[in-house]
């Protein structure tokens, strides 16, 4: 492929997708499988740009003795399933709207190995799953197939990346963040302690233990998640920076290692060195030059270059903004709906609806974001004044927050500091001006609704009840966050390195938001002639 400069990259489009939900009868045990997996397409097509579906291919059983194993290797059944797959996979894959892509994941002797996902950009056979790891990858590489590595942090020989078998050819692409955790490093943030029968991260089958060794690896990370909703928030999304959405190009992008991966939030983020995009190898005997542009749903914290697995250099951006009280401001204001009854208070839960609009009367409602983590979701498309929605929200059954106890919208407005804006969600509203959202954050509380559930769920007169605390408690709370400026949630970064040791060099970003949420950017390799 001719090696395109970062500006000519100008033209390209950002897609968001999930390279790793899985599907497989065994979950859906008391339904129809096709029509679970359509359901999964139809949220898929609600909220993400691409699709690749990940077909799991095996199942639990129980051995007369009692024992739960997972099986191993192929099954007369996998054939059938996997023409549903990619039967389904043709069906919704459309063209500048949504695309798709069939895959599976490779459940032959991963325990020695590591855990790998299959894609195609074509109608594929399921290959044998008991080949070993080097013939599975000469045969995808015979097919023009992918294979991407994921929670390559466990340890080797115990479901970790054995790096010593690897075709960056086949795999150009790593995943370094899922519902697992993250396996970017053992020295960096996150965990992979989310699977405690899997847990704990150790050194060899890391990201950063892989790109130590000279792979060329993309990053992405995505959900691994069998909840029935791609693209869940908080466990992995892929982006992808493709010329338009069709297979082609994205399969493109895929290989050129123009991706990178966010933990839920979709931060926005382009990098370059020399004018070369992320993913390309490049030449320099001089200065490395390097520019990134990131914008971020929530406060950006700090953006740090990552130069030869080390923090080469830090951009703190936590503070380094202030909040402006006039004039017309582009900020962004996270809401977040939740809460409610709990069963250990003793009352009957189930789903919550939340009808509502975000309105401004002098500016416009420029865009609305969802962190949401299971269907039921829709936001209107924003008008220039106003912003409506429909969420749904499940009651906790235990006295802890869930992700389906939460969801969340971050509207981004552009008015005047002054000018008010107005919340309305169910019977309550709110009206704030952007200048007091900018300075503090504030609640609206359904207690009354508390109250009310107790008088019809317990037939107790609430004002007889001794602690009134069980009515904040089991109340639904909208928490209207602090606004946050355009300064400060969009940054540059613009750093130069003179310090080019002979040989390959690496250099990837890591953006962190105050809340948490983090972005990788896939590296850039330099070579310095010796």
């Amino acid at each position: 492929m001719k090696r395109r400069t970062a500006k000519g990259y100008n033209h390209v489009n950002l897609y968001w997708g999930d390279m790793h939900a899985q599907f497989k009868p065994q979950w859906q045990p008391h339904g129809d499988w096709e029509e679970s997996l359509r359901r999964a397409f139809e949220a898929a097509r609600s909220h993400l740009d691409f699709f690749p579906i990940v077909y799991y291919p095996a199942f639990f059983y129980k051995t007369p003795e009692g024992l739960h194993v997972e099986s191993v290797g192929m099954r007369p059944e996998f054939e059938a399933e996997w023409d549903l797959i990619k039967r389904l996979v043709r069906e919704y894959n459309e063209p500048g709207r949504f695309v798709t892509f069939p895959g599976y994941e490779w459940t032959g002797d991963r325990t020695r190995w590591g855990d790998c996902n299959v894609f195609f950009n074509d109608d594929d056979p399921l290959l044998d799953l008991s080949l070993h790891i080097d013939d599975l990858l000469a045969n995808l590489k015979r097919l023009g197939a992918i294979a991407i590595p994921h929670h390559t942090g466990y340890q080797v020989g115990d479901r970790g990346k054995d790096w010593d078998h690897h075709d960056e050819d086949v795999s150009p692409l790593a995943e370094i963040f899922s519902t697992h955790g993250s396996s970017e490093g053992c020295n960096t943030p996150r965990t992979l302690e989310r699977n405690a029968q899997m847990c704990p991260r150790v050194s060899g089958g890391t990201v950063q233990d892989g790109l130590a060794r000279g792979y060329r690896l993309g990053i992405i990370a995505s959900n691994d998640s069998g909840s029935g909703y791609p693209g869940k928030w908080g466990i992995g999304l892929v982006a992808a920076y493709a010329e338009e959405l069709t297979r082609d190009s994205l399969w493109e992008a895929f290989k050129a290692r123009r991706t990178y991966g966010v933990t839920g939030d979709r931060i926005k983020l382009r990098f370059s060195i020399n004018d070369h995009f992320m993913g390309d190898v490049i030449e320099s005997s001089g200065l490395v030059r390097l520019v990134a542009d990131v914008e971020c749903p929530r406060a950006l914290d700090r953006i740090e270059v990552i130069k030869n697995n080390r923090v080469a250099h830090t951009l703190c951006h936590n503070g380094a903004w202030g909040v402006p009280e006039s004039s017309t401001v582009r900020a962004k204001i996270p809401i977040e709906f939740g809460w409610g009854p709990t069963a250990v208070h003793g009352f009957k839960v189930g789903e919550h609806i939340w009808r509502g609009s975000l309105s401004v009367r002098e500016g416009s409602v420029a865009s609305a974001e969802g962190c949401f983590t299971m269907p039921g979701q829709s936001i209107a498309q924003p008008s220039p004044g106003k912003c409506s929605f429909q969420l749904r929200t499940i009651d906790r059954k235990g006295g802890s927050l869930t992700d389906s106890s939460q969801q969340t919208v971050v509207f981004e407005v552009e008015v005047a500091a002054n000018a008010p804006l107005k919340l309305d969600v169910n019977d309550l509203s709110m009206t704030f001006t952007l200048a007091e959202a900018m300075r503090e954050s504030k609640l609206l509380v359904f207690d009354t609704n508390a109250r009310e559930m107790v008088k019809e769920q317990f037939g107790i007169d609430p004002d007889t009840v001794e602690n009134r605390d069980v009515f904040y408690h089991n109340a639904y709370i909208v928490k209207r966050h602090m606004a946050i400026p355009q300064a400060g949630y969009t940054a540059k970064v613009q750093w130069e390195d003179g310090d080019l040791a002979s040989g390959r060099s690496f250099y990837y970003l890591r953006v962190s938001q105050l809340n948490g949420q983090l972005a990788w950017s896939s590296p850039i390799w330099v070579d310095a002639p010796g």
